[in-house]
């Protein structure tokens, strides 16, 4: 089914009348491909434990100016790009113009999925819905919701969209469609032609090849004609490449920049007496990082950060101005300088979307509630809807999510206390969460996991008692990948003689793995219960992006609790139905190996009996966390220690 509306059925005038490797956002990157490349809320009024309660409340009723209300996305922007951009703009880290800005934080990205994309990203940015990746305006049921832009536009407006992707690339999308698949270009270019925001600069001119009525729009394809453009009381579109814009390194041609386009945009919106919403993409830095592109990348970042120097230029203090990423991509790290427009040397470790934070700036009226912050990216839609309305910013609600940021998961069940003989601040579990609910089973370790080392295997019983699945002294044959490697090669035994794992969740290297990827080489979950050609099924495996050692640096949040590991098993993939149906008995393990699973650290929940490593010699874990599960998939008491 696809589900596809515009934002809106008529648009308003300007003038003054009252918007992974195995995963479908793999690149193929060239100058003109389009690429981008978990909601149960449940209510809570409380922020994690390492987060004080943003101040959600102007200082002021509200401004005294119609909302003025900017949002700048760099696609794929991480950290790392933020300082790789100011190397190469200045010479030196820190030196964007974007991290002057006075309110400054951090955002978790990740969506239903797992590891976010674009879609969903935007999604949540635009709407406030946590959504399934690939989805554009909708929530996690698939129901229409309503966003910022067509919000702004019910009130009176103006609205705007730029960016250096196609126009209904899946970052624009999410603030003007609402689909379930942000691939279906011909549907999304003709709704959003429906109903076009008063000004409109993109790329992608061959997806609205006849659907622009020039007599109602002033459509315009060269930065001259832009230029040259005047406001005559219909929408501006502005078309200047067929898909993408070219990189910035390669030459723009006859194209506008992305500082031309947002000057021309706040210029012409700001004569809406009702003031304005505007979003400004930076498309273009998440294509080059997933071809993990150097050379192309950072002038990518100083281009967007020009094009928020540009529009803060215009932009009053009463404006309200965000500046953020809708995820990280490549795991890029630059190591050092090499002089202004030179660029820097720095490495790559993926060639797509991580769960890395990102930061999140901000200037202007409401943005006080981002600042010294680690948030969700729904704070964003918050902030921005809170603008729009001129009201208090109204904290979202707190969604499960797997993106190894513990504290939604029950209390822990079991802890161990021996140093990793890995080496503490590289590779350690502390403890195991057990939870589940309508969605699956949810399995939650702390500790420190090493990038590009070691494995961290747990097993799941689904039918505790029955000793039906994975044999204590049997190894698996079907070496397809790293996981598989791994998992035919420890040798582990249990005193319990009734457990009997029928899954295995694996993750070879600190590897995630989307619910959209049920198979890769190093990540996912097991099916361990066939002879042969064992399955890999639907699961999603993610980390917290402070826990993981990165580069050879110890993990940034080494010894905090309630992160680290995170997983989450649908129904489906245990028991083959969206429910338990009848109450049933599970129990869980996780060992840490190094990344052949021929050699068995110390670190194991529940944990060995003493600090001495196994090595390459079989081990004996000595129980299992063992829980009961109704029908629904709701705990029924507390997890166990067995023995």
């Amino acid at each position: 089914m696809l589900l596809l509306l515009a934002v809106g059925t008529a648009f308003l005038a300007c003038t003054g009348s009252k918007t992974h490797p195995a995963d479908s956002d793999t690149p193929t990157v060239d100058s003109h491909d389009s690429v981008d490349s978990h909601d149960s809320p449940h209510d809570s009024d409380s922020l994690p434990a390492d987060d004080s309660r943003p101040d959600t409340h102007s200082d002021d009723t509200g401004p005294s100016t119609p909302p003025r209300v900017v949002l700048f996305i760099g696609d794929g922007m991480g950290l790392e790009h933020v300082a790789g951009g100011g190397m190469y703009a200045t010479g030196a880290a820190g030196t964007l113009g974007l991290e002057s800005l006075p309110m400054h934080g951090t955002l978790r990205t990740a969506s239903l999925t797992g590891i976010t994309d674009s879609a969903a990203s935007g999604t949540v940015m635009s709407t406030g819905s946590k959504t399934w990746n690939g989805h554009l305006g909708l929530d996690r049921d698939l129901n229409p919701v309503e966003n910022v832009l067509e919000v702004a536009r019910a009130r009176g407006m103006g609205t705007g969209i730029v960016t250096t992707d196609r126009l209904g690339g899946a970052t624009p999308a999410s603030f003007l469609v609402h689909t379930e698949d942000r691939y279906s270009y011909a549907e999304i270019s003709a709704a959003i032609a429906e109903a076009l925001p008063d000004v409109a600069l993109a790329g992608g001119a061959v997806d609205f090849d006849g659907l622009i009525d020039t007599t109602a729009v002033d459509l315009v394809t060269t930065g001259a004609e832009l230029d040259a453009w005047s406001p005559a009381g219909k929408p501006l579109v502005g078309l200047f490449a067929p898909m993408t814009f070219p990189f910035v390194y390669d030459g723009y041609g006859e194209a506008p920049t992305l500082a031309d386009m947002t000057t021309h945009a706040i210029t012409t919106l700001m004569a809406n007496p009702n003031g304005f919403f505007l979003m400004v993409e930076g498309a273009r830095i998440d294509h080059a990082s997933h071809a993990d592109d150097t050379t192309r990348v950072f002038p990518e970042a100083v281009a967007f950060d020009q094009a928020i120097t540009a529009g803060l230029a215009l932009l009053g203090p009463d404006a309200t101005v965000l500046v953020t990423a809708d995820h990280e991509c490549g795991g890029l790290h630059v190591i050092s300088s090499n002089g202004a427009g030179v660029t820097p040397t720095a490495e790559w470790r993926y060639n797509w979307h991580t769960n890395a934070d990102v930061g999140v700036w901000g200037r202007g009226p409401y943005t006080e509630a981002i600042d010294g912050q680690r948030l969700d990216n729904a704070w964003v839609h918050a902030v921005l809807d809170a603008a729009v309305r001129q009201t208090d910013v109204v904290p979202p609600a707190e969604v499960p999510l797997v993106d190894g940021y513990l504290e939604d998961l029950p209390a822990v069940s079991v802890s161990q206390d021996w140093p990793s003989s890995f080496d503490p601040q590289f590779n350690r579990l502390d403890a195991l969460h057990v939870g589940s609910d309508a969605d699956g089973l949810r399995i939650g370790v702390d500790g420190v996991f090493e990038d590009d080392a070691n494995t961290i295997i747990v097993y799941v019983d689904i039918d505790y008692g029955d000793s039906t699945g994975w044999p204590h002294d049997g190894a698996l044959s079907d070496l397809v990948g790293a996981g598989d490697i791994a998992l035919s090669t420890v040798r582990l035994t249990f005193t319990d003689p009734t457990f009997g794992a029928e899954r295995a969740l694996v993750s070879v290297q600190a590897e995630e793995a989307s619910r959209s990827m049920p198979g890769t080489d190093s990540a996912g979950l097991r099916d361990l219960t066939s002879a042969s050609d064992l399955g890999w099924v639907e699961s999603v495996i993610n980390f917290d992006s402070g826990n993981v050692s990165l580069f050879d640096a110890p993990a940034a949040d080494a010894g905090v609790a309630d992160e680290g590991f995170e997983a989450q098993i649908p129904w489906t993939s245990l028991y083959g139905t969206d429910r338990p149906m009848v109450e049933r008995q599970l129990a869980v393990v996780a060992v840490l190996t190094n990344d052949s699973g021929a050699y068995i650290s110390n670190q194991a929940l529940p944990p060995f009996s003493s600090a001495t490593e196994f090595g390459a010699a079989p081990g004996t874990l000595p129980g299992e966390v063992a829980f009961t599960v109704d029908g629904d998939g709701a705990l029924v008491g507390s997890p166990r220690l067995v023995p």
